[in-house]
């Protein structure tokens, strides 16, 4: 399945093999504001059973044309330190079936 993968952030190497766990391969279309972002938008970057957002403004925009996909991150710096976060999960959600 193809995802488009939302943030102005490139997707890590740790994103790219969890979602591909789940069968899916991440497309980085760049940023869309959460708060306005349409499945249009989506669309024009490309043909995509689902996205993965950051924001739930967004997924809660694009969950009806969607699944939806968001990624659990953890803190892995010790405490006291600066946070350092990395995916160790990815779910993804279907309200389009349900």
């Amino acid at each position: 399945m193809l995802f488009a993968f939302v943030s102005r952030h490139t997707p890590t190497p740790e994103q790219f093999q969890l979602a591909q766990a789940k069968g899916i391969t991440l497309e980085h279309v760049g940023d869309m504001d959460a708060f306005t972002v349409t499945s249009g938008d989506v669309y024009a970057k490309g043909a995509y059973e689902g996205v993965v957002c950051v924001h739930p403004a967004a997924a809660m925009r694009l969950c009806h044309t969607f699944l939806i996909g968001v990624f659990e991150n953890e803190n892995r710096a010790p405490e006291g330190e600066r946070p350092s976060f990395s995916a160790k999960a990815l779910h993804v959600y279907d309200s389009i079936s349900n």
